[in-house]
Parts: structure tokens; C-alpha cells; sequence
């Protein structure tokens, strides 16, 4: 056990309208300052509560889901959940933009107008403040010195350090990293009250990724009629929810007309628009994490080969009807349908008050930027002849630098989907156990032997004097 002590901090949630992710940034762990950021935050989601800032001159916080340029009125255009602001596009704003790496950031506004067109209300304001994230590395060095990676990533997300924890958490981790210049994409299909879409929102507030239901092209790539570019162009990762959802008529049109976009994108970073839109394509490496439930109906037709197929062969048989299945499921490194019970409450990190502990938010945001570029810098272990070759050296890449231990062959099997982390961990775990419980029995059989040689010597020993 390291003397390094783990920075741990816990906080009761008093307003459902915050995420978690809002709290750990903007470190709100009373009521008095949770309070405070809810009434700032409320207008970003709530169109009522943005016109009453408006009204009341009440500065605002803002949490984008997009930013663009307004040429007209020479603004940057920030889109929210419940409308538009502008803000002045000035040099140091722009350069400020531009010279920054990370775009995951809050813009602290007091509204002073707008401009009514239609129904709509296009609103303009000060920019006040900037939040950015905060990263402190020098601490998150000295605790990867001392602990396992994966360990600390547990803690970040608020999740005891235990095989179960790990093993549930790895596909929604995955994605994070990049490798090889390719994003690292998963299939998660779980029983209710997994923790999927709580991990992550946590996520959210660590590092540049969204959760989003399956989206459209508009909002994966550009909307025209709103002159924005979409989810693709500004997060790395995306969390989809609900993907068990579609076999449902809406859900699956939206999959259908997303599909080609996806495929490019997913492959090579690169995300294309028809030829008749007025946005560039661009390029972004973007890993995708699709999650779904089992105890949608539509589902359950799937889950009686569940015993006969592998993960892909399920994943396959889930799209046959909706796509060509074929090239959306080689661009998956992981595919995981998981039967257990497993339920995430019972797998956080309480502390003695019952309350959930994370690792510092600042610490997290620096432990992961630092993993993914220990990913991203490792080496290829085997050329690569095919799709599934280069899922193997990823995933080998990345339990690598968590310092998770598994050898060649299940890495092969988790990648084909013939096994999962739960199994493979598990077996790795009882292997460690009954080789230190031969190393113990050894031990104890060679001081017994000692200890009756030694009193074979004394008792001769005696016996000759």
C-alpha cells in the first residue's frame, strides 16, 4: 500500500436539474453553491428560464453543444439546448479559439438584447468569463507512480477498485483512446440500471465526449438551416443511448439516413456532408460508445441465440434488417451483451457516511489526458492484415498503459466477441489467486522442513555432548 494518499472528494447532490459533471467542475459540494450554479445553468436547458435571464439581466452560464460564426453581426453564435446567444467575436476571443486544444468549455453571458425572427428569438450578450478545465498533472503523475492506472480511472468515475467495477466500466473506457490515428469504437447492450448513461455524464465533466441519443445527420455533422456544424466536429467521444432502440421505425430511419456518414467517419476521422451543403467536411477521430437495454421488446427476439452466438454474430443479426450490417460491425473494436444482474449502485465508491467518493476532478482530467497519450505513443505489436488485427493491438494498447495484465489469446477472444472482460478478468483473478495459494503452500512446506532439520540438528547436537 503506497503513502501517497488518493485526493478523494464526496458530494450530496440537492438539485436534479445538475449532472454530476457540472458539480465535480465547477467543484459545487455544498447546497449553497450547488443552488448557485443551477439558477446560472437552468437557461441552458430551459427556453422560459433563458428569456427570464434576458429580462432580468441575470448572467448566465452556458454549456454548448456547438459554437459558429455569425458573419452578419461578426459574433460567435453559442447553441444550447434552449436557443442561441452571440456573443462579440473579437480578436482575443477568436485567438483564444483557435490556440486552445481542448473545446469542452462553460461561457459565463449577461444578456442585452435580441432579435425576434418569427418565433424564434436569436438573444445577444457580454461574454463575462470563460471556465475552462482545469488539469492538475504534477499530482496525477506522483499518484500513477504509486498505483495502478486503472485503479485511479476507478476513482474517477466514482467506482471501487474490484474486478466486477473494472470489468463493467472497460467498455465505456474504452472509446476515450485513440490508436494508431483511429478512434476505438464499442457495443454495450446491458440490463437496466447498469450505470451506463451515469458513467457517462461523469465522463462528460473529465474530458471532451457527449451522451446523446442516435442523432441525425444534421446534428452529427452540420445542420444547414442553422449554420452549425455538429457533435462530430467539436467532441471525441460520443456516448450513444438507447441504441437498443433501434428497431423502433423513427430510431431506425435516423440510422439509415446517419448510416454511410458514420461509416466514413468512424473509419477514418472523416465526416462529409452532401455535396450540395455549404459546410466543409472535416476531419475529427471520434470513438463512439453505443449503448443499449435488454428489456426493450424489440431486443428480446435477439436474446434466444444468446448461448449459440458470439457478440458480433448477435450485433450482425440486430442490423441485418435495418443495413448491410457488415461494415458498421468490423469498424467495432469491442462488442459486449452483458446478462448479469449487475446494477452500478452496489459498485461505487462509498465512503463511511455512505457517500460516493471520486478523484479530485482536476487530478481525473490530467490521469486521462496523460493515458491517452501513453495510448496513443504505443507502439504496433503485430501488422495488421485485417480489421479485427488492428482492434487487437488497440485494445492491447490500452490495457497496457492501465497496467490491466492479459495475454494474446483473450485479447483475440474479447475482440471477436467470443468472451468479455467480465470472464476474462475473473479468470485472470483466480489464476493470481492459485498461484499465491501453491507459492504459499510451498513456502509453508520448505519452513517446516527447515524447522525439522534445524531440530534434528539441536536434538543430535545435545545427544554428542
Amino acid at each position: 500500500m503506497s503513502d501517497v494518499k488518493i485526493p478523494l472528494v464526496t458530494f450530496k447532490k440537492f438539485f436534479k436539474e445538475l449532472d454530476d459533471r457540472d458539480i465535480l467542475t465547477f467543484e459545487a459540494y455544498d447546497k449553497e453553491s450547488q443552488e448557485l450554479l443551477r439558477k446560472k445553468l437552468l437557461p441552458t436547458y430551459n427556453p422560459l428560464m433563458l428569456e427570464k435571464a434576458f429580462r432580468n439581466g441575470i448572467e448566465v452560464l452556458l454549456k454548448p453543444e456547438s459554437l459558429s460564426i455569425n458573419h452578419k453581426y461578426d459574433t460567435l453564435e453559442i447553441n444550447v439546448k434552449s436557443g442561441v446567444v452571440n456573443i462579440p467575436l473579437d480578436n482575443e476571443l477568436l485567438d483564444f479559439l483557435t490556440e486552445v486544444e481542448d473545446k469542452n468549455f462553460y461561457y459565463s453571458v449577461k444578456l442585452t438584447n435580441k432579435d425576434v425572427k418569427g418565433k424564434k428569438a436569436v438573444y445577444f450578450g457580454e461574454l463575462i468569463r470563460i471556465y475552462t478545465a482545469d488539469y492538475d498533472f504534477e499530482t496525477a503523475k506522483l499518484l500513477l507512480d504509486n498505483y495502478k492506472p486503472v485503479e485511479l480511472l476507478m476513482y474517477a468515475i466514482g467506482y471501487e477498485n474490484t474486478v466486477e467495477a473494472i470489468a463493467t466500466r472497460l467498455p465505456l473506457l474504452l472509446p476515450l483512446f485513440q490508436y494508431a490515428d483511429k478512434a476505438i469504437h464499442t457495443v454495450l447492450f446491458t440490463m437496466p440500471r447498469f450505470g451506463k448513461s451515469r458513467t457517462a455524464r461523469v465522463l462528460m465533466g473529465l474530458t471532451n465526449s457527449y451522451l446523446t441519443t442516435l442523432p441525425t445527420p444534421s446534428k452529427l455533422i452540420y445542420d444547414g438551416a442553422k449554420n452549425k456544424y455538429g457533435l462530430t466536429y467539436f467532441y471525441n467521444t460520443l456516448f450513444v443511448d438507447e441504441f437498443d432502440k433501434i428497431q423502433s421505425s423513427k430510431r431506425k430511419e435516423v440510422f439509415k439516413d446517419s448510416y454511410e456518414l458514420l461509416l466514413t467517419g468512424m473509419s477514418d476521422g472523416i465526416w462529409m456532408r452532401e455535396v450540395s451543403s455549404m459546410a466543409n467536411d472535416f476531419i475529427n477521430i471520434v470513438g463512439f460508445c453505443f449503448m443499449g437495454n435488454f428489456r426493450d421488446k424489440q431486443i428480446d427476439a435477439y436474446n434466444l441465440n444468446k448461448y449459440t452466438a458470439n457478440a458480433r454474430e448477435k450485433l450482425y443479426q440486430l442490423l441485418d434488417d435495418i443495413v448491410d450490417p457488415n461494415p458498421f460491425v468490423e469498424r467495432i473494436t469491442y462488442i459486449e451483451f452483458n446478462y448479469s444482474e449487475t446494477q452500478a449502485y452496489k459498485l461505487l465508491n462509498y465512503n463511511e457516511n455512505n457517500m460516493v467518493q471520486y478523484l479530485h476532478a482536476k487530478v481525473s482530467r490530467a490521469l486521462i489526458k496523460l493515458l491517452q497519450d501513453e495510448v496513443r505513443g504505443k507502439p504496433v505489436y503485430k501488422r495488421p492484415e485485417d480489421e479485427l488485427e488492428h482492434h487487437m493491438n488497440a485494445v492491447k494498447a490500452v490495457m497496457e498503459a492501465l497496467q490491466i495484465e492479459l495475454d494474446d489469446d483473450s485479447v483475440e477472444r474479447l475482440v471477436k466477441g467470443d468472451t468479455t472482460f467480465m470472464t476474462v478478468l475473473n479468470t485472470e483473478k483466480e489464476l493470481k489467486e492459485k498461484t499465491i495459494t501453491e507459492e504459499d503452500i510451498v513456502k509453508t512446506v520448505k519452513s517446516d522442513l527447515e524447522s525439522v532439520i534445524m531440530n534434528d540438528e539441536g536434538v543430535n547436537e545435545h545427544e554428542m555432548q
